[in-house]
């Protein structure tokens, strides 16, 4: 296991590195003899330096890897969570100016504020008791950001450290009615200047992006945290991570209910 030393030292590296925009190199090799839960301490510790002068907080919280197809290949034991920071919380039709990202992509997810603070329970939350916490579910889209100077070098672990890539969380429209809606079987789908890039049921997000936020909540009650009112939620995302190849329109929408909308300049 890591030490508390360790683990410093690497939140460090990765809180300056995340400060100058610079490209992250080190990671990957960097938690080999850590286990999930020092991935966890680590980012923990990045949110402590990013947010400890009130310039920024976290604002909610993402799931990521939510099929065994995305977390198994990169050694994970299921799938993956970080935060979401304020300074990139977003509402549908922000434009990201050029270099504001590294290597940028999207995803089309739904986002869940949460109405109030979520409590531990004798059983786990599932997608049912889940459901009372809610205040709002919205159509969203997360940007990726590819921190990492070769991605496919950085294990689960290094990437929880790091966030899972999160860059920003986009709110789109507020989605009516979502107590009568099958969210497993609506589509989700990414644009990219009007080309469709990738597209899957809510079946893709743990079976149900209600299931997700349930798994989130259990996982932050376990580590010491909780959901709280207010907070915004990435429930996971209908398709892969779609990066994008250069600057232009992007959406992504939830066939029939709504769309949400960036551009990259």
């Amino acid at each position: 296991m890591m030490t508390d030393a360790d683990i410093a030292a690497l939140a460090d590296k990765i809180a300056t590195a995340r400060q100058k925009k610079t490209v992250i190199d080190f990671l990957p090799g960097a938690l080999a003899g850590g286990t999930e839960d020092d991935a966890y301490k680590v980012q923990f510790a990045v949110h402590a330096r990013l947010t400890g002068t009130g310039a920024d907080r976290i604002a909610g919280w993402k799931v990521a890897a939510t099929l065994p197809a995305q977390y198994q290949p990169i050694g994970l034991s299921g799938p993956a969570f970080a935060g979401i920071h304020q300074s990139g919380v977003k509402a549908s039709g922000v434009t990201f100016p050029k270099g504001s990202l590294l290597k940028y992509g999207i995803e089309c997810e739904v986002v869940a504020r949460i109405g109030r603070d979520v409590s531990a329970r004798a059983t786990p939350h599932d997608a049912d008791s889940i459901k009372p916490f809610i205040g709002t579910l919205h159509c969203g889209m997360e940007v990726v950001e590819n921190r990492f100077a070769d991605v496919a070098k950085a294990d689960g672990k290094a990437r929880i450290a790091d966030e899972f890539l999160q860059g920003a969380c986009i709110v789109g429209p507020e989605i009516a009615n979502w107590q009568a809606l099958d969210l497993a079987a609506v589509r989700g789908r990414s644009l990219h200047d009007g080309r469709e890039l990738a597209a899957g049921p809510g079946a893709n997000v743990m079976g149900h992006p209600l299931t997700s936020l349930a798994w989130l909540a259990n996982q932050l009650l376990a580590k010491g945290k909780a959901l709280k009112a207010g907070d915004l939620v990435l429930t996971g995302s209908t398709h892969p991570p779609q990066f994008l190849a250069g600057p232009g329109a992007a959406v992504s929408e939830f066939v029939g209910i709504g769309e949400t909308r960036v551009t990259f300049e």
